[in-house]
């Protein structure tokens, strides 16, 4: 009966989370604790929008490499940091990694932000050449990409209707804009209005089959809705195009749990934690720690919480997560 409740009291610490694991709090935490200057940065994927969740490295040879997550904005942010030469570069799956070059002058006055922006390629793609040579803005007229331009503007600065109306305006001057389609998919999703979010992003994919960003935006949408078995076709799909996706294994994980097909998902989201995703994986540990526990696999169950707990400390759950943790260790 013991095991029966601390396996049922575990499984209410998940479900009071809430079905959202897209922006998991803020990825920006403070870095060196010495130094007079930080350094921030926005980046973007092939459409123009901002790469949400990404690992952001920033080395310097006079002291140990750093990584940093983009927030929902795709923007990361250092704490502070010396003087000094600077890489900073960015690596997703299925696209070659960017990299800029940063040199903070020990003579620049204490306090100042340097800024950069990384901007993400298809393969064969040109550095600096973002739109006119990306295979998404093919053939798409000068009115429609001005007004998407401006609608991804709208998009950084939080302002989703004010962007649909946009993207509707370069959906007008080219019906054929999948990339618009995804993106007003996106400004939807940010309203939470999760019906036309995915007709939008169903659009995108019935434009363009093989735009994986859209097709995983399928995926996430109908994982929201709590369709788990659309959800975990379409992430299975999307792996096939791209199986070092961190979070589409991660989320076919969740589906399939809560689908009741556990051996299947153990093996997404062990997947998903061998990617080294950051914070953005932390639904990954608290469920593999659900599905420990279930199994009694204290010890295991154990490490997967805590882990999940020293990603976001400040969860919604955490206190009742500690207690479950404490219960495992009583039993171990």
């Amino acid at each position: 009966m013991r095991s029966k409740l601390q396996f049922m009291f575990i499984f209410m610490c998940v479900a009071a989370l809430g079905a959202h694991g897209q922006g998991i709090g803020d990825r920006n935490r403070a870095g060196d604790s010495e130094g007079r200057y930080a350094i921030q940065g926005r980046v973007y994927l092939q459409d123009g929008s901002p790469a949400q969740n990404v690992k952001v490295e920033i080395e310097n040879p006079d002291s140990p490499g750093r990584s940093y997550f983009t927030n929902l904005d795709g923007i990361f942010q250092t704490g502070s940091v010396r003087a000094g030469n600077y890489t900073i570069s960015v690596k997703v799956d299925g696209m070659p990694a960017e990299r800029e070059m940063l040199t903070i002058d020990r003579d620049t006055p204490a306090g100042r932000t340097f800024t950069v922006s990384l901007f993400l390629r298809a393969e064969g793609q040109k550095k600096g050449d973002f739109y006119s040579a990306n295979p998404l803005f093919k053939d798409v007229p000068k009115p429609a990409l001005d007004a998407f331009k401006k609608a991804i503007a709208k998009m950084e600065k939080s302002d989703a209707k004010g962007a649909v109306v946009l993207f509707d305006e370069a959906i007008a001057a080219y019906p054929n804009f999948a990339a618009a389609y995804h993106q007003k998919g996106s400004a939807y999703l940010k309203e939470n209005d999760l019906d036309k979010a995915l007709e939008a992003f169903v659009k995108a994919v019935s434009i363009k089959p093989e735009y994986v960003e859209a097709k995983y935006s399928v995926g996430y949408t109908q994982y929201l809705k709590k369709n788990y078995e659309i959800a975990a076709a379409v992430f299975d799909d999307v792996l096939k195009q791209r199986a070092e996706m961190a979070e589409a294994n991660m989320y076919l994980g969740i589906s399939l749990y809560n689908l009741k097909n556990i051996e299947a998902a153990e093996a997404g989201l062990k997947k998903a934690v061998s990617l080294k995703g950051g914070e953005k994986l932390a639904l990954a540990h608290l469920y593999l720690g659900q599905i420990y526990a279930q199994k009694k696999k204290n010890t295991e169950a154990i490490v997967e919480l805590e882990k999940y707990l020293e990603m976001l400390p400040k969860a919604p759950n955490a206190e009742r997560i500690k207690t479950a943790i404490a219960d495992l260790k009583k039993q171990t």
